[in-house]
């Protein structure tokens, strides 16, 4: 089934449902509702209990109709204990679960915590533990008495470390609370490192000889070997007694996060000593705070979970009388399509888990629409399988899509799309479309995006992003489309970042970044900066056209590739505009490991493709010898019919000066009267008295009304602009 055939039918779907209380029931409909049974028949009057049941219906018919299956999902809460697993198609006929006639249905990995439970702190023990200011209105709940008798520990996570399932988190109102913490907002400093421990990025078999930071076998340590830092504060004697504390920072790098056990407090030195390394060690003025610490349970919204009696301590930030209180438990993801087709899934809230919201994988023609995913500890929806390495093939299946979901307040990104085969550039056809996907990556800060793409002909479209500590779209792999997206106020808290980021592969060609609308995105002002369109580390072959930027610290950052088209873009207002370096034709020394033909990033991952044979010889044949001479070179780019608007003047390297295509760009210093319809409201069409062909000769106009979200049968009400 097509998506004109599913599109159409959806606009039947509601009445269809509404006649139904009317007429006969079909037999190829199944109803699920909270107050049903799971002896029962599955009718609108003798509804499951249970979605499994539904399933198993469906499996269990020997003559299935060519047109497939619609559960209904009647209102209310589904708590899960499981996964919903979906498989082998079910009788290879389509699928609809959905709500019924928009009634609100929720599916979560949750439990309920009676308010009525909770109770004062008694325990002289604990109430000299707690803050002062905060002893008079901390309760406490015993979870065995809940039926919950383990709780998962804290688990150390962040870059360059495996993915790890987060700890449970309490939600209370429908609103996230935090594990109490210092500061309670914001971050403290480094003040000075004693021991950096070990650097584990430095043991890492990508880091040849010739790198600076490589440390040969006979001096290495244990590359886990936790630091100590010096803190001189005197909350410092609180936390020496604390069982079970943990520390998040960006211990190193600004755009490297990572979360660590306290092994060690001393207060006598001032000094906090870790269990464990984080990815690059540590230094100091770096940003940190320390988190699950019962001593720091001082304000409103903070929670605090003792392992080892079960009990969890929580100052609400309300009163609790008819409060809605959860604790998510749920690691694994709510939904899992695995080797399923035409599954369409739609109208569903997931929420209050561990894990991933949906999973698709090595699935086809599967569809997620209309659906809002929030308070989940990973990401909303993962299409395929979520690895720390690249990876040439992938496990996303083809044909599956995400459109028009809400995805908001989780703890590690928004969207994983995989799919396609980079050995043959077979295309995924994956797509991600007219979604929202503000404030996520709350746990894991760092390389969580909203949309990651990898593999092969995959898209990323219509997507409305913002409010995030990182990147919005991160792609890898070849041949991917990311257009008409519009991404705002992302990368707060980082570094070294792009809203739209890729890097250090010279094979990732053939990918397509056209007329996105990324604005207001400036990082912390630190050393290195952030940027609208990052193309890192002798990244190649992007074809960026189209593309609007507005008040971003720098526009385009390209890191020594090559082959790059940089066409009719508009840099408005930004503080840099295009910055092209030579970092591998200059072989840095912090990037001359890279370029280490034996083990250098580049030349591994230039290897692991079949790129002098077909298809890719055909496909990209700039690639076929880029061996020949030196590769570092960044030769082969056209930068073309860009206008920059009141901002500084592009910055290229000589080289790439003498080695590139650059002509017709033009650089405007505004006088009083705007060339836009409404630069206040960024309405960034040109007015009818501005002939940018006069000045741009070739200069096409930027489909600009087109960008971001637009309405659809799952969507009606769209976020403005301001336009």
């Amino acid at each position: 089934m097509n998506r004109h055939t599913y599109h159409f039918k959806q606009l039947l779907f509601g009445l269809v449902a509404i006649l139904l209380l009317a007429c006969e029931q079909p037999p190829n409909e199944f109803f699920v509702s909270p107050q049903g049974n799971d002896e029962n028949s599955g009718t609108i009057d003798q509804p499951f209990a249970s979605l499994n049941k539904a399933l198993n219906a469906i499996q269990a018919e020997t003559l299935p109709p060519e047109e497939g299956f619609t559960i209904y999902l009647r209102e209310g809460a589904y708590p899960l204990q499981k996964s919903v697993l979906i498989e082998k198609n079910l009788n290879a006929v389509p699928i609809r679960i959905g709500a019924y006639a928009n009634e609100e249905v929720v599916i979560h990995g949750g439990r309920t915590l009676p308010a009525e439970q909770f109770e004062q702190v008694s325990d002289p023990a604990i109430l000299q533990r707690l803050p002062a200011e905060s002893r008079d209105y901390v309760q406490q709940i015993q979870l065995s008495e809940m039926g919950i008798n383990t709780v998962d520990p804290i688990q150390q996570a962040g870059m360059g470390l495996p993915k790890v399932v987060p700890p449970p988190e309490l939600f209370f109102n429908g609103e996230t609370m935090t594990l109490a913490r210092w500061p309670n907002t914001g971050y403290t400093r480094v003040l000075s490192v004693v021991d950096p421990g070990s650097n584990p990025r430095s043991y890492q078999p990508d880091i040849p000889p010739s790198a600076p930071n490589y440390v040969p076998p006979e001096k290495r340590d244990d590359p886990w070997r936790g630091f100590t830092i010096g803190y001189d504060d005197s909350r410092l004697k609180r936390w020496a007694s604390a069982e079970d504390a943990w520390m998040f920072g960006y211990w190193y790098w600004d755009w490297a996060d990572g979360i660590v056990q306290i092994a060690e407090v001393d207060t006598l030195k001032q000094q906090i000593t870790t269990e464990h390394a984080s990815w690059y060690s540590a230094r100091e003025d770096q940003r940190f705070y320390v988190f699950n610490l019962l001593e720091e349970l001082d304000q409103p919204g903070e929670w605090y979970l003792n392992r080892g009696t079960n009990i969890l301590y929580f100052y609400s930030p309300a009163s609790l009388a008819d409060a809605s209180i959860q604790i998510s438990l749920l690691e694994e993801p709510l939904m899992v399509l695995n080797e399923a087709a035409n599954i369409t899934i739609e109208n569903i809230t997931f929420e209050v888990a561990r894990g991933h919201g949906v999973q698709v994988t090595r699935g086809e023609n599967n569809m997620i629409a209309g659906c809002t995913f929030r308070r989940l500890g990973q990401k909303g929806v993962v299409v395929g399988q979520e690895t720390t390495e690249d990876g040439l093939a992938t496990e996303g299946g083809r044909n599956n899509g995400v459109v028009s979901c809400d995805i908001y307040d989780t703890g590690s990104g928004g969207i994983l799309l995989q799919g396609g085969d980079r050995r043959t550039l077979e295309a995924g056809n994956n797509y991600a479309e007219n979604n929202h996907i503000h404030h996520y990556s709350r746990i894991r800060k760092t390389y969580t995006e909203a949309i990651q793409i990898h593999g092969v002909g995959n898209r990323a479209a219509h997507n409305l992003i913002h409010d995030a500590p990182h990147a919005a779209i991160l792609f890898r792999g070849n041949d991917h489309t990311i257009e008409y997206n519009e991404i705002h106020h992302v990368c707060q808290e980082a570094d070294d970042a792009g809203a739209i980021y890729t890097g250090r592969d010279w094979t990732y060609r053939g990918n397509r970044l056209q007329y996105n609308f990324i604005h207001h995105v400036g990082g912390i002002d630190g050393q290195v900066g952030v940027f609208g369109i990052y193309l890192d580390d002798a990244m190649s072959s992007v074809i960026a056209h189209g593309n609007v930027f507005y008040s971003v610290w720098r526009a385009f950052h390209i890191g020594g590739g090559r082959d790059h088209q940089i066409t009719n873009n508009l840099i408005v207002r930004g503080q840099e505009s295009i910055r092209y370096d030579d970092r591998a034709y200059r072989r840095d020394p912090w990037f001359a490991g890279t370029m280490d033909e034996e083990h250098g990033t580049l030349f591994v991952r230039l290897r692991q493709v079949p790129y002098t044979e077909e298809p890719w010889a055909s496909r990209y044949p700039k690639l076929i010898n880029i061996l020949e001479g030196d590769p570092g070179i960044p030769s082969g780019s056209v930068i073309e019919n860009n206008l920059i608007y009141d901002s500084q003047p592009m910055n290229l390297a000589d080289i790439v000066q003498q080695e590139s295509d650059i002509r017709n760009n033009l650089l405007v210093e505004p006088d009083d009267d705007s060339w836009f319809v409404n630069e206040d409201s960024m309405d960034f069409r040109f007015k009818e008295n501005i002939s940018v062909v006069d000045s741009l000769v070739g200069f096409e106009e930027i489909p600009f009304a087109k960008i971001g979200l637009i309405e659809d049968e799952y969507r009606s009400e769209l976020i403005s602009k301001n336009r």
